[in-house]
């Protein structure tokens, strides 16, 4: 190490001993080398503590991450656990609103009754259901049984899956309707079926037959009609069509009555002769 420090060009003239010399450049090199080893360790030093602070803040993001996770695990399941029993429920509701008449039979009996004509009488009217049943699924599929056990399974004591069991359908039923009545005329019967073909509580309303039959001494058209009872109508349309048949009945029965108040006038006598053979024929014309 001395010999580094030795200035070049070869020893100068000096008052002072060599040897003091040589120990003076000696510890000036150990104290460049000493001060260099410090800067080195400081630096590892610094950069220790620094990676290990980067390590600590990593891991405790890394765990935040990890609780956050974990928290939304937790809230994941909560909603698949609320989606299941949503399923449930919803599942129990079809099987219960099937149960009720989702058309009411109030709202049939109405729109037909408000249709048929004021002079038609009607003598049957039935509404049969039949339940619709759902397609059967297919059998599962048997696989061939082998001869050969496994020793592990004998181990483990595990047991074949069992099938899962069929889901509970909810029932549909289809309705029918069957009217019956008789009239004086064809025409009112073909406004009938017009009106009935109209109505939105049915569909497929047909004509099952028309003949002529004897009541009495009167001669009319019996009739019957057939259709089918809508599973589903909107309750706004089918409560704006009975406002219109109940507005348009109100009309003409008071249509009606001013005709008959009109009649009436008419036919009041002054001759109080006249009156008596009025009144004498006033109900025979009523009784017609």
């Amino acid at each position: 190490m001395s010999t580094l420090m030795k200035s070049p060009g070869g020893p100068r003239n000096s008052f002072l001993p060599e040897d003091y010399v040589a120990g003076k450049m000696e510890t000036r090199a150990n104290i460049l080398v000493l001060t260099l080893f410090a800067i080195v360790l400081g630096s590892v030093l610094g950069a220790f503590v620094v990676t290990n602070k980067s390590v600590s803040a990593l891991n405790a993001r890394k765990e935040r991450v990890n609780a956050a996770i974990k928290q939304a695990g937790e809230k994941i399941e909560q909603v698949k656990s609320l989606e299941n029993q949503r399923a449930q429920m919803m599942d129990k509701a079809e099987i219960t609103s099937a149960l009720i008449e989702r058309v009411p039979r109030w709202a049939v009996v109405g729109e037909i009754a408000l249709r048929a004509p004021k002079d038609m009488r009607l003598a049957l009217l039935e509404i049969k259901s039949t339940r619709i049943e759902p397609p059967k699924a297919p059998p599962p599929a048997v696989t061939p049984q082998t001869t050969v056990k496994s020793l592990t399974s004998k181990i483990t004591g595990t047991k074949a899956k069992e099938p899962d069991r069929p889901k509970p359908q909810a029932p549909r039923f289809k309705y029918a309707l069957t009217i019956e009545g008789s009239a004086s005329n064809n025409n009112d019967i073909a406004d009938f079926l017009g009106g009935l073909k109209q109505s939105p509580t049915l569909d497929d309303v047909e004509m099952a037959y028309i003949r002529e039959a004897k009541v009495g001494d009167d001669t009319v058209r019996q009739f019957q009609i057939t259709a089918k009872v809508k599973n589903d109508v909107d309750g706004e349309v089918l409560s704006a069509s009975l406002k219109k048949l109940m507005s348009d009945r109100i009309a003409l029965l008071g249509d009606d009555a001013n005709k008959d108040a009109k009649d009436g006038k008419a036919a009041k006598p002054t001759d109080p002769k006249a009156t008596g053979k009025q009144t004498a024929s006033v109900p025979d014309k009523e009784g017609k």
